[in-house]
């Protein structure tokens, strides 16, 4: 039986857990879990903005903007507290709106990571902020046991083997599931304790796994999220796959070393550093090109859409130099300006439309020539 991300959350505290509210994007999130604190993440509620506006300037990102919206219309108060990861400078000015100026009656918790380059004191510094963390939290929600760490840690290595698993066979064209189920699936970890969404992906990849390829032409997603979602739609309508992405809420945080847990500080701090790269954390556009080429040389795509939330400074610095560089070796790419929740108006289904046709005639024209 489905129930709603809000009927589960209120599930998960009549069991005892307390509920985080945390801002997007990258959090230890095994510390919370370690807690009894289910993570429920704020990203893109469905709201009609009506109050926020009157607390942030009309050129900040809709994702900023959503989540006071969901704190000033009183859909936050079941939480127990806030976690601000320190993602970009928008979320930080929210954080002080929040915390400073509206006057939220909620504990505000701040986790500060290290930005590229990484100097030889970055790993000190993360490792220093995750105690830190744990630190803080202890005095609402008692001290951190090691042995709980340490399963939710396991439990955070099995999800990224996982997702992982689904990630590659997408790639290769293994996987029989729509780009909306797909990512109605992966998007469930913003909300499910880990013992649930482990069971979740473990369900997926049992219904989903095939022996038999897929057709159609693939393309890479890039951006923040999947969102507006009716773009996954129009894909799926137009039988064009998905075949990685370049999300951060997606596998840019797949949370993936090849280390095996001991220490788990240590082994997050490890995973934390072999991240793909990201704007939020500085990386180079030289590294993010390496990575999106990888990304299509390993499944095939034939285009790479940049879906892009209007205003989402981190990736506005980079697609251009990356939509350029991507024009030099022949890689048809298309960029989307968005709202979050904003539909598919007819021009971006035009648009969209039109450059499918194109992949379409640059992967006959490959395969013609081989």
């Amino acid at each position: 039986m489905h129930i709603t991300r809000k009927e589960y959350l209120l599930e998960q505290k009549e069991k005892g857990r307390r509920l985080m509210g945390v801002f997007p994007a990258l959090y230890p999130r095994e510390i919370l879990w370690a807690l009894d604190i289910v993570p429920a993440e704020i990203w893109d509620p469905p709201l009609e903005i009506r109050q926020a506006g009157a607390h942030l300037q009309p050129y900040i990102c809709s994702v900023v903007r959503l989540g006071l919206e969901l704190i000033l219309q009183g859909k936050c108060d079941f939480l127990d507290g806030f976690l601000f990861p320190h993602t970009c400078d928008s979320i930080q000015n929210l954080a002080s709106v929040i915390y400073d100026f509206i006057g939220a009656r909620k504990p505000c918790y701040f986790f500060y990571h290290p930005k590229i380059p990484h100097g030889h004191t970055a790993r000190d510094y993360y490792l220093k902020n995750l105690k830190a963390l744990a630190a803080e939290l202890k005095r609402q929600f008692g001290p951190l046991k090691m042995d709980s760490l340490r399963e939710k840690v396991d439990m955070g290595r099995r999800i990224s083997e996982l997702l992982g698993e689904l990630y590659d066979l997408r790639a290769a064209r293994r996987l029989d599931a729509s780009n909306e189920a797909f990512y109605r699936t992966i998007r469930k970890g913003e909300y499910l304790f880990p013992d649930d969404y482990i069971a979740e992906l473990e369900g997926f990849l049992t219904q989903t796994r095939s022996e038999e390829s897929r057709n159609g032409a693939t393309i890479i997603l890039s951006g923040i999220l999947p969102n507006p979602p009716q773009i996954l739609t129009l894909l799926d309508d137009l039988d064009v796959q998905v075949g990685h992405d370049d999300l951060l809420n997606g596998s840019r945080r797949l949370l993936i070393s090849n280390e095996k847990p001991g220490d788990p500080f240590e082994y997050m701090a490890e995973c934390y550093f072999h991240m793909p790269p990201c704007p939020t954390r500085g990386s180079s556009i030289s590294d993010r090109m390496r990575h999106l080429l990888s990304l299509i040389n390993a499944t095939g795509a034939k285009g790479v859409i940049f879906n892009v939330v209007k205003f989402c400074e981190p990736e506005w610095f980079d697609v251009p130099n990356l939509q350029e560089e991507l024009k030099k070796r022949g890689v048809p790419s298309l960029v989307l300006d968005t709202e979050l929740n904003q539909g598919l108006s007819g021009q971006m289904k035009t648009r969209l439309e039109a450059f499918i046709e194109i992949v379409r005639v640059h992967r006959e024209s490959i395969t013609t020539k081989h």
